[in-house]
């Protein structure tokens, strides 16, 4: 008796759906279950199946094995294409006594053809597409969409067409192959955990903040775990964790597009979020549910349900962090003066109200038609809950600010200097403006005059806050001195 299996011939993907289909079923992993780590590169966030060394994850299956007493070699069929054969690791219980004596690494699987190679050497019969037997015969070669069968007489035929294998033949899953050799006290079944990792996989948080129309700075940060599976083998109803934080993967393994959206029936209702926990020094987050991978899949999980948080808005320019530098003698040379000028950059803060793994933000806006526009991304480093967080999604257009210099007095060992930024607002509302400074010519000054005044200063930092009318402008005239009394002599 055989089973029939669609081939190719005219119409190859179809019939490599068919024998995937019909080997997963036949050699599938008692359980499977993946932990994929936290990628960065945007070539893994591409659909579609290529080759890859980014990403990198851990998979972990649970396979049933018959054993019989002594040495023997098991084939394990089914392996992500890009696994690292270095760390793969056969586990049986302790109490089995089941001891590791060896590993190899096979050539890997894929496609009609290659499944088709493990059948030469067996009896097949090849029918046209009404179901009329072409040949029967031991299957001697495939060459693409063609099969060389030796009839009974001898006689080689070339056709292309259905193909029946006995329904005795095993064919390998499609993916890598690996041989591990065991000795096992004596004869019986085992099971036994395999795990390893594979590049290809990888994972990420995206998040996206819905603001409302209005003066006020409120909206809803949505945030979601895009999962890319370019490891070259598909995993089906496997049980994902993923798992955040600045993971160190293996040399050889680079650890953190348009994503494709899973499609969910439409009575289903929505899925839960992943069940977060700590793992060591990181944050796991456990899918609520299975969720199978194809090869060169993009898919998006909910990571928590949207939140309504309320936020501030700011025009800033200049940083709110001095540069870290200081002369090692006076800087009193009139020539090192830089003119600043530039569109003050938004800042959109608020509070993390839940763990914000490391990841990219997507801010919208609504027009005046209400359609939510995209108005700039920014990267949000990995937040705790709680903490503090700021997206800087592009610069403000209609702002700008330029700093002059309005005085200049050395005298000896003291410089005075004057400074002037004039910001500008050319939209139809009052805007406010944050600017910050940094005395640097001199360790030692003195803030002598300041028109507003700043509301805030440091041993290295001047800040102001200040309201520019709509289509207007409004200036800050500070003046400060430096006192290099007991410096060396400045140049």
């Amino acid at each position: 008796m055989s089973t029939p299996l669609r081939t190719l011939l005219t119409a190859a993907l179809s019939c490599g759906l068919v024998l995937v289909a019909a080997i997963s079923r036949a050699h599938a992993a008692d359980s499977t279950a993946l932990t994929i780590y936290p990628a960065q590169q945007q070539d893994l966030f591409m659909p579609g199946d290529f080759a890859t060394q980014s990403g990198y994850a851990l998979v972990h299956q649970q396979r049933t094995f018959t054993l019989h007493a002594g040495m023997q070699t098991l084939t394990l069929q089914g392996l992500a294409a890009r696994l690292d054969a270095s760390a793969l690791l056969l586990q049986f219980p302790a109490a089995s006594d089941v001891r590791f004596a060896g590993l190899r690494v096979l050539p890997p699987v894929h496609g009609v053809a290659a499944l088709l190679q493990q059948a030469i050497g067996a009896k097949v019969t090849v029918s046209n597409a009404q179901g009329a037997a072409l040949v029967s015969g031991k299957l001697r070669a495939v060459d693409g969409a063609r099969l060389l069968v030796e009839a009974a007489s001898g006689a080689l035929h070339l056709v292309s067409g259905d193909v029946a294998l006995p329904a005795g033949l095993k064919l390998g899953a499609p993916g890598q192959q690996a041989q591990v050799s065991v000795d096992a006290p004596h004869a019986g079944s085992y099971r036994a955990e395999l795990v390893y990792p594979t590049a290809g996989l990888g994972w990420r948080p995206d998040y996206a903040l819905m603001l409302n129309s209005g003066t006020s700075c409120r909206g809803t940060l949505e945030a979601r775990a895009t999962l890319a599976n370019h490891s070259g083998t598909r995993f089906d109803d496997a049980h994902i964790t993923l798992l955040a934080g600045t993971v160190h993967a293996p040399a050889g393994m680079i650890a953190m597009g348009t994503p494709r959206l899973m499609a969910a029936p439409a009575e289903a209702a929505a899925p839960a979020p992943p069940a977060q926990s700590g793992l060591g020094d990181y944050r796991s987050y456990r899918l609520a549910v299975p969720l199978s991978l194809a090869v060169g899949a993009v898919v998006q999980v909910p990571l928590y349900a949207p939140h309504n948080l309320a936020c501030a808005h700011a025009a800033v320019f200049g940083d709110a962090m001095p540069p870290g530098w200081s002369p090692q003698q006076p800087d009193f040379n009139p020539d090192n003066h830089h003119a600043e000028s530039g569109n003050p950059r938004i800042e959109i803060t608020f509070t993390a109200p839940q763990n914000l793994p490391s990841g990219e933000a997507r801010v919208y806006l609504p027009d005046a038609d209400g359609s939510l526009q995209f108005i700039g991304a920014s990267g949000i480093d990995n937040a705790r809950k709680g903490d503090r967080v700021v997206l800087v999604p592009g610069n403000a257009y209609a702002l700008k600010v330029t700093r002059s210099r309005t005085h200049w007095q050395v005298d000896g060992k003291v410089l005075t200097e004057g400074l002037r930024y004039t910001l500008s607002n050319t939209s139809r509302s009052a805007r406010t403006i944050t600017v910050y400074t940094h005395p640097q010519r001199w360790r030692e000054w003195m803030l002598l005059h300041s028109a507003p005044q700043p509301v805030a200063r440091s041993v290295d930092t001047l800040m102001w806050r200040v309201r520019v009318p709509a289509e207007g402008s409004a200036n800050i005239d500070y003046t400060l001195r430096y006192d290099a009394a007991d410096a060396p002599a400045p140049r």
